[in-house]
């Protein structure tokens, strides 16, 4: 956890000297509605910062409190309850009940300002105007019922400037000291993150954006519990980290985790990763595309295959071969009030873009095309699920896959083995396989079983019984597909089961063969394709074993290489299926087999 600290708090560095986010105590929110007041604290008008959709403009305001159950207000800005003491119309009793406590601890914090801050004409506009306690022409004002009904955030702008109140420079200034002794309640020690003496942070700031987290935040550090302590110490005692250093790595993930910043976040079931590099590099806008696209733009109209989508990404991905540049990759799982980290990766750039070059290599397969896009997480995981669709797998279970899939290709790792028998036993209840499912096995078995690499297309040396029996039943099916259209298929009667227990079916697919070849060799014109049929199955069936013959079943590692088998075969020499796409059907709706 430490490591992941310190990474964060060296990012919040570069983003603070690029101007992307601001120094401790504060932060940048959207504050869709400003009260605006003259200088003796009367109300002029209600202002919307923003457009119809209900999102405001962003300031920079205090940093927010951290609230759990408890009543805490922020400073010069919050909802209608704690600003003007007014509950929302569908608080129940017992809620509605605590809105003056809300609007008491608002007051609070106006009168812990230092005096010169108070002294302020803005806040001293303000002041005034809550202490009067007359927001009877707030209350005509347009947009109030919008106000008091949504709970947005309201602050207040005095008449003249640009800016809120809490922007004025004697309340930053005052902000920016009470933020340096807030931490004065806590005895110094040795910082984890800093490895200097500074008092820690007792709570740390809450991390929100985690898809599944209370949308409030949740922490990343806490002890909440007395289980989780130690030698009688509270909350921040147990693991040291400085105010500044907790709002330092807080902030940089706050920033990763936000809406506006889709370009260094992928979210996959409940799994949210974020990453960034320790300095500027192209890959932190390539990573999101290379891993994470959902995008299904067209391959050009020549059908080019998908080996070209692959070679583009390794001319892309080319100059970052020799980059050093630490980068870094964060899961995270929502677990209640707090967060779970689900995968860690700190490496560089180069080692990064090797890997993915890997990943992709191990993906490439016959047939795969259609899309100028490669295969995202979403694709690769639904390829392993009914009808190509990840969203039947729980939230839980796409997480768990895909930061799985996620440490497989940024650490060169095994994939999850959870993808193998779940992908083999799809295309065995579908009958059919598809590309990417068959991208998805190939990948799977090539970082199992290194020394028993699959290749790219058909290898006709390739000696294992499972491969050999698929390739057989592909030449089986294209002796029958010789006869004309036949309302059942052998696939649609005998996959599964010639894929699991081949010797069980092997009988009956033989007497087929032999009915359809006999009407071959009776066609003159079509006996030469009866012979060369026939003697690609002496080929297959003559490296069987001699003793055992057709194996009574199949393991899930060699049903997985039958499947690779057949789909190899079918994509001999057949050129590339245009329209068969690079990650399985797009259209949900109308999912149909690769033919």
């Amino acid at each position: 956890m430490t490591g992941i600290l310190q990474a964060l708090a060296l990012y919040n560095e570069r983003l603070f000297a690029e101007g992307a986010v601001q120094p401790p105590g504060f932060q940048e929110k959207e504050i869709p509605w400003v009260i605006e007041l003259d200088a003796h604290g009367a109300f002029i008008a209600l202002r919307r910062t923003g457009g119809e959709d209900g999102r405001g403009r962003k300031f920079v305001v205090p940093a927010e409190v951290k609230k759990s159950v408890n009543i805490a207000a922020n400073l010069l800005w919050g909802n209608a309850e704690y600003v003007l003491s007014q509950p929302r119309p569908d608080r129940k009793e017992e809620q509605a009940a605590k809105v003056p406590k809300r609007h008491e601890a608002f007051l609070a914090r106006l009168r812990e300002l230092p005096a010169e801050a108070r002294a302020d004409p803005g806040v001293a506009a303000v002041i005034a105007f809550l202490k009067k306690g007359d927001f009877t022409a707030l209350q005509s004002a347009e947009g109030w019922a919008e106000l008091v009904r949504g709970g947005a955030n309201v602050s207040f702008r005095l008449e003249g400037d640009d800016g809120l109140v809490c922007e004025r420079t004697n309340v930053r200034a005052a902000v920016s000291t009470f933020a340096e002794k807030q931490a004065d309640d806590m005895p110094e020690a040795w910082c984890l993150v800093t490895g200097r003496r500074a008092r820690p942070a007792r709570l740390h700031p809450s991390i929100k954006g985690v898809r599944g987290a209370q949308p409030s935040g949740a922490s990343l550090v806490s002890f909440n519990l007395d289980a989780f302590a130690s030698h009688g110490w509270s909350q921040g005692e147990n693991a040291p980290v400085s105010t500044a250093a907790a709002h330092a790595y807080s902030t940089a993930l706050n920033h990763l985790l936000s809406r506006d910043n889709a370009r260094q976040r992928l979210v996959e079931g409940d799994t949210t990763f974020v990453f960034w590099a320790a300095a500027k590099s192209p890959i932190e806008d390539q990573f999101s595309h290379l891993l994470g696209s959902y995008g299904t733009g067209e391959q050009e109209s020549d059908g080019a295959s998908v080996r070209a989508t692959f070679d583009s990404v390794r001319r892309g991905l080319r100059p970052s071969l020799d980059d050093a540049t630490p980068f870094y990759v964060l899961g995270l799982a929502p677990n209640a009030a707090r967060l779970a980290v689900r995968l860690w990766h700190e490496g560089t750039v180069a080692a990064l873009a090797r890997n993915i070059l890997k990943h992709f290599d191990d993906l490439e397969i016959v047939g795969l095309s259609g899309q100028s896009d490669a295969p995202g997480l979403w694709r690769l995981i639904g390829a392993a699920a009914r009808g190509g669709d990840a969203r039947r797998f729980s939230d839980t279970l796409r997480g768990q896959l895909a930061a799985g899939v996620m440490a497989a290709v940024l650490d060169g790792l095994p994939y999850p083995s959870a993808l193998l028998p779940r992908a083999v036993a799809r295309c065995r209840a579908e009958q059919s396989v598809w590309p990417l499912r068959a991208a998805l096995i190939k990948a799977v078995l090539n970082r199992r079983f290194p020394t028993k690499e699959i290749t790219v297309s058909l290898d006709s040396d390739e000696s294992d019984p499972g491969y050999r029996l698929g390739r057989l039943f592909a030449i089986l099916e294209n002796i029958q597909r010789t006869q004309g259209d036949t309302n059942v298929t052998i696939r649609d009667r005998y996959f599964g089961a010639f894929m699991a227990a081949p010797r069980s079916v092997f009988p009956q697919l033989m007497r087929l063969k032999n009915a359809h070849l006999k009407k071959l060799y009776r066609d003159p014109e079509k006996r030469g394709l009866a012979i060369f049929f026939e003697r690609q199955i002496d080929e297959i069936l003559d490296t069987l074993h001699p003793a055992e013959g057709v194996p009574a079943s199949l393991s899930l590692e060699e049903q997985g290489r039958f499947i690779l088998g057949y789909h190899h075969q079918r994509n001999h020499r057949s050129g590339i299926r245009t329209e068969d796409d690079a990650t399985g059907p797009t259209d949900l709706s109308k999912l149909q087999p690769a033919e």
